[in-house]
């Protein structure tokens, strides 16, 4: 499902409620604070601590924990405020290098470098930025932003000191090389897959798939670190698709 769309209050509330298709299988100041009760650390903090110097992934929320958080929400930038929380909870800390909230700003930390710092701006408008999930793979952060009725991402990738706006949720492949996206709803979209390389500079478009006939809706995983699966609607009806980075159906635009 594409988690980002034209928002109103009423439609946001519908949005939650459809999103089988959100997610394929495949702290910081102003994070809750840590039950004295919690007899445990939290899986990601617990690994991070079992390979000192490193940060694992915290992957993004599944489609029931997107529509658990956000269910009883007004608007996307709420939506945002409870996902990074939980986010946050999940990390147990783990992520301190890396990402914090400090009010208003939220800051991606590099080493050796300035930290990005981006900034909620009051009123529908925005935008509202939110923390959303980090690939420890490619070292890349993805933000959750909120513009009146409009929800989309940003791309921080570490390595490049880059930062990227992105259609939809970002799809990360095992080794880190790659990432994918796929935009699909009936107005307003992109109403395609786009596969995206680490460059020198940041993130690049390398290949993209459009279908001859319109999908109202598409999901898609990773089934090997260059295979896709596609899981799709067309005309109402279900159907899946697996595509190789090789298959010649993609639109190739870097080489």
């Amino acid at each position: 499902m594409n988690r980002r769309a034209c928002l109103l209050v009423a439609p946001w509330l519908s949005l939650v409620a459809s999103l089988a298709f959100a997610q394929m299988p495949g702290g910081p100041t102003g994070a809750p604070a840590r039950s004295a009760n919690e007899a445990s650390p939290s899986p990601i903090a617990a690994d991070a601590a079992r390979r000192p110097g490193t940060v694992a992934t915290l992957s993004a929320p599944s489609a029931d924990q997107f529509a658990k958080f956000c269910a009883h929400t007004e608007d996307s930038a709420e939506c945002g405020k409870k996902i990074e929380a939980a986010q946050f909870a999940r990390a147990g800390g783990a992520l301190a290098s890396v990402v914090k909230r400090d009010g208003d700003l939220l800051a991606v930390l590099v080493p050796g470098e300035p930290p990005f710092l981006f900034a909620d701006k009051p009123g529908e408008a925005g935008p509202n930025y939110s923390f959303y999930a980090y690939d420890a793979a490619a070292d890349a952060v993805v933000l959750y932003r909120a513009r009146a009725d409009v929800l989309d991402f940003v791309l921080v990738h570490r390595p490049t000191h880059s930062t990227t706006d992105l259609p939809n949720e970002p799809l990360f492949n095992s080794d880190g090389r790659y990432f994918v996206t796929a935009d699909f709803c009936k107005e307003g979209c992109e109403n395609r897959v786009t596969v995206w390389r680490f460059e020198r500079r940041g993130p690049a478009r390398e290949r993209q798939f459009a279908p001859r006939t319109a999908w109202s809706d598409a999901g898609v995983s990773w089934g090997a670190p260059r295979r896709l699966i596609i899981d799709y609607t067309e005309n109402g009806r279900s159907g899946a698709l697996n595509l190789d980075l090789g298959d010649p159906r993609w639109m190739v635009l870097l080489p």
